[in-house]
């Protein structure tokens, strides 16, 4: 007879007259009444007793949620299988490619210099050729754009996709797109080939109501941007039929009251094709500017919290939100040897936020890429399974060790705020998965009527 015991994983909490619980390694989530919990409790307290039939279809139910488990089972070895599999897998490759690192914004809070090189000619055709190359021994491939400002080089972005859209048709390859834009130069005309271009995701960001998205996100050498981005995204919306547009929200003491406001606004875009996510500005080069402090002595030891309202807002007025953590089994895309991040000159960087000089630690050349071994072997020498104090953490299987460029860089790991606020997450999570659900509803009770 099979002996079970409870995940490490498990988040219960009340939610009014229910008790909800999360699994925070299966994803399972579930809700309950209080009568029903105080059996569940039993069972959980007693997993190998022999129950009578009413509590034997529940402990049934909480081995299929993942929340009891059989008692040889190693959890531990089970997410590192996973993460392994996804951090090293060969069957599908992601590329970022920054075609420049010029911006037309000023971003008060931006890590980048908004100078630097452009790509030229040269190597858009050997990026082009080196990524058609692998694009034919792939199930899948992606090509993310990102900059500076991608939209700066459109040529090259267009150049490329179609290129490697034809090999990929050629050779069965599955392909998509992404971008990430200020949005500022996304005219009509360029939006008009997203479709063709297989561009299916474009985040921007939108840094709350005019007057505070134009002091956050000014033009280069000033001037406003929110009423031409506002303009540009309701224009791609009409323009395209298969993209979807991702809005980023920084947060800070400015702007932190108006986000409501904000979220209003958007109530005119398309739902279906919008989903949106928050975060709070933060510091991701060296250097340590007036708003970056600002920040962190505002969100304060409630941090979590204080970011969380927008989403259960936004949620209950409709929008898909995002929770940038349920990445799993990896931290983040550069966490895979098969994410792969090119700049304007062909260098290859470990991640979007290790993009200064003496960060790259490879180059594409026309034999592929050559990779400095040292600085390569050293990016992806963290492994979280051999953190002791990782392996104890009960949001391992959300964050698999946390912030790489923060391990190599200091030696600390860069754990997500979502740890020290466990149960807050867990609430959130199930809100946002609750208000999907329920909108879903609606959306086929409205189809079946018409």
């Amino acid at each position: 007879m099979l002996r079970y015991k409870n995940s490490n994983y498990n988040v219960i909490f009340e939610d009014g007259d229910k008790v909800v619980f999360v699994n925070l390694l299966t994803e399972a989530i579930a809700t309950v009444n209080k009568e029903k919990y105080n059996k569940i409790k039993e069972i959980m307290e007693s997993p190998n007793k022999e129950w009578s039939r009413g509590y034997a279809d529940l402990k049934n139910d909480l081995i299929y949620g993942g929340y009891l488990i059989e008692e040889n089972f190693d959890e531990i070895q089970h997410l590192k299988t996973m993460n392994h599999r996804s951090r090293y897998g060969a069957s599908f490759i992601s590329f970022t490619i920054m075609p420049t690192m010029r911006c037309n914004l000023d971003c008060i809070y931006c890590y980048e210099t908004h100078e630097g090189p452009t790509m030229d000619d040269q190597t858009t055709e050997t990026v082009a050729n080196y990524i058609s190359t692998v694009a034919k021994s792939k199930r899948r491939i992606h090509i993310g754009w990102f900059g500076g400002e991608p939209l700066l080089k459109f040529d090259t972005i267009k150049y490329i996709n179609e290129k490697v859209i034809k090999t990929c048709e050629e050779y069965k390859t599955n392909f998509s797109s992404s971008i990430s834009t200020n949005g500022y130069l996304l005219s009509a005309e360029k939006a008009k080939l997203f479709d063709e271009l297989m561009i299916r995701n474009v985040q921007i960001t939108l840094d709350g109501p005019k007057e505070y998205h134009d002091k956050y996100r000014p033009l280069k050498g000033g001037g406003p941007t929110f009423d031409t981005l506002f303009e540009n995204i309701k224009n791609f919306f009409k323009l395209t039929k298969e993209a979807r547009i991702t809005l980023r929200v920084n947060v800070g003491p400015d702007n932190y009251d108006a986000i409501y406001k904000l979220v209003d606004a958007l109530k005119i875009l398309p739902k279906d094709r919008l989903r949106i996510y928050f975060r709070w500005i933060f510091q991701g080069g060296e250097t340590e500017k007036e708003i970056h402090r600002e920040v962190m002595n505002f969100r304060g030891e409630n941090s979590y919290e204080k970011l969380a309202k927008f989403y259960y807002y936004a949620s209950q007025k409709g929008f898909e939100t995002f929770l940038p953590i349920l990445s799993n089994p990896i931290y983040c895309e550069y966490d895979c040897e098969s994410s792969i991040l090119i700049g304007p000159k062909g260098e290859v960087f470990p991640c979007t936020v290790a993009v200064n000089e003496g960060d790259n630690f490879g180059k594409v050349t026309d034999n592929g890429i050559e990779y400095d071994k040292t600085k390569y072997l050293l990016w992806y020498k963290h492994d979280a399974f051999q953190d002791e104090e990782c392996k104890k953490c009960k949001l391992l299987p959300q964050c698999f060790g946390g912030c790489r460029k923060a391990i190599v860089n200091s030696g600390f790991r860069g754990c997500p705020e979502e740890k020290t606020a466990l149960e807050s997450f867990a609430r959130l999570w199930y809100f946002t998965k609750d208000m999907e659900r329920k909108m879903k509803a609606v959306k086929k009770d409205e189809n079946i009527k018409v």
